[in-house]
């Protein structure tokens, strides 16, 4: 049997004093505002887990990224602040559309004309200050018609102290189809003191002698930094700095996408009757019982008639019979400030789960997708086109990396519905042995029924729990230390997995009861009696 030991989870402060730019479900690039955790998605794989995005601060010194004053059908028109030849030995450039495209400003440039010569176009898009080290230039580049040219990339280049240029790092072969995505293209160099004069960097199209210019190329999101790209940087007619994520000490809720609807409680507010109100400290729904409602403490049930859950928080409490929902997806993010390897959802009405791990300076280190779609066909033709659609009600991971400062995503989708979940707990593992056969569970229902003298009956239907009763091997050596862990446990509400194959064995409760049994000298058992939380 392997138990997972919930992190108590609270509010976890987040800062970041500017906004930044992330990719959503759909692929595009939206902005999330200032001191909001921003949850990236792969424009390239959709069907991937998303990530909490944390990163350092970060400059990007290309200016006018966002292509603000190109002129369509104007050959001098780059954006302001950029700078490049209209034509080079035969070869003509000039921009022929601006727009955007998932989220993304770009400029379509065109390219016509024989060359007689070599001709080659380098817009310079920055100029950094003087400082060694890595410099990365990104951005989206892409062939859209014609043929190509013979040299299509993104160059990063320097300058030695006498004035002559340093190494340059090209990337050649820009893609020819695809969706519009920040960082299709990256070029790096490393300078050293001697040549830490300038970084430049440019788009770097280039025709050999006697080539047909005919091609369109289109280019958006220039970002010149340090060290390593980062997420997208809006920039103007200078540099931009993006401020730094930090997230705040403790273990809890970093960032949800569920609204919080009900305000928190704030005794010097007037409140009118049903007004709805929210504890701040244990995340549940008060509605007020009378008019003027003012000064009086969330205890007092002549004020307050106390509800259920917040719905933000209602997967985090104590109860199956309480559920989150939102529409299409529930995505939040947890910082558990320990090692926490296993993570356990339950009550849930959804079609997939997706968990990702993300470490402050390793990045994502963590992503598994896992279909919540069980098999129908019982091995017919018929049942696969047929039988109804069965979902499981339950997910479990027990593979998260051992990073005690990560933050896990955990991701609840529905597409076109409203994904459901009632429990949701992670949290660090304890095997305490080998749960043996035998094992049993039992349903315990809370509902009542109420008989008449004519025979009839009413019955008021209430939530249930379950049970579980197991017998585990333990060896001999560890009796003491797995009791001791227990009984140190004895009032907490646990994840028990009887086994991780079946959802069945899996209750989240405390155990009642336990008893333990010297049987032989290698190994021991224990019986361990579990209470289920009440579900609905």
């Amino acid at each position: 049997m392997i138990i997972v030991d919930p992190v108590v989870l609270g509010d976890v402060p987040f800062t970041r004093a500017s906004p930044k730019w992330v990719y959503d479900r759909t692929g595009t690039i939206v902005q999330v505002p200032a001191n909001t955790l921003g949850v990236t998605y792969d424009p390239a794989d959709l069907s991937k887990a998303p990530w909490a995005l944390l990163e350092p601060a970060a400059t990007n010194y290309a200016s006018n990224n966002t292509m603000q004053g190109a002129v369509v059908g104007t050959p001098g028109a780059w954006p302001n602040g950029w700078s490049g030849a209209t034509e080079v030995n035969g070869v003509k450039r000039s921009i022929v559309g601006v727009g955007v495209e998932n989220g993304i400003e770009y400029i379509d440039v065109a390219f016509s004309g024989t060359a007689t010569g070599s001709a080659g176009f380098y817009p310079n898009i920055a100029s950094a200050p003087a400082v060694p080290g890595r410099w990365s230039a990104s951005a989206f580049a892409l062939r859209l018609s014609g043929s190509p040219p013979s040299v299509l990339g993104l160059v990063v280049s320097g300058r030695k102290t006498d004035g002559s240029p340093a190494e340059d790092s090209l990337l050649a072969a820009i893609g020819t189809t695809g969706p519009l995505r920040f960082a299709d293209v990256v070029a790096t160099i490393d300078l050293a003191s001697s040549q830490s004069v300038s970084v430049l960097a440019f788009f770097n199209i280039g025709f050999n002698a006697g080539t047909v210019a005919n091609c369109t190329i289109r280019i958006g999101l220039p970002q010149l930094e340090r060290d390593r790209p980062t997420s997208r940087i809006k920039t103007s007619n200078g540099a931009v700095t993006r401020a730094a994520d930090v997230v705040g000490a403790g273990a809890g809720l970093v960032y949800s996408n569920v609204p919080m609807v009900e305000p928190p409680y704030n005794a010097a507010t007037t409140y009118a009757k049903d007004a709805a109100v929210y504890d701040p400290t244990t995340k549940i729904v008060y509605w007020s019982m009378v008019a003027g409602n003012v000064g009086k403490a969330l205890s007092d049930p002549a004020f307050w008639n106390k509800r259920t859950a917040i719905n933000r928080w209602a997967m985090f409490d104590d109860r199956n019979s309480t559920q989150t929902s939102n529409p299409e997806e529930i995505v939040s993010v947890f910082s558990a400030q320990a090692i926490t390897q296993g993570l356990f959802a339950g009550a849930m009405d959804a079609s997939e789960v997706r968990v990702s791990m993300t470490h402050p300076t390793r990045g994502l280190v963590f992503s598994e997708t896992k279909s919540l779609v069980l098999p129908r066909s019982g091995s017919s033709f018929f049942g696969w086109c047929f039988n109804r659609l069965r979902l499981r009600t339950w997910f479990l991971t027990l593979k998260l990396p051992v990073f005690a400062n990560a933050l896990v995503t955990v991701t609840i989708k529905k597409p076109g519905g409203v994904p459901k979940c009632g429990m949701c707990l992670l949290g660090p593992t304890v095997d305490v042995g080998l749960s043996l056969m035998g094992l049993s569970t039992e349903l315990k229902d809370y509902s009542t029924t109420t008989f008449f003298t004519d025979g009839s009956s009413s019955t008021v239907e209430r939530g249930f729990s379950k049970k579980m009763s197991v017998d585990i091997s333990v060896e001999s050596d560890r009796v003491e230390t797995i009791e001791d862990d227990l009984i140190k446990r004895r009032q907490k509400t646990l994840v028990f997995l009887g086994s991780t194959m079946r959802g069945d064995t899996m209750l989240v409760g405390r155990f009642s009861s336990l008893r333990k049994v010297i049987d032989s000298f290698p190994r021991s058992k224990m019986a361990l009696q579990i209470d289920g939380v009440l579900s609905q």
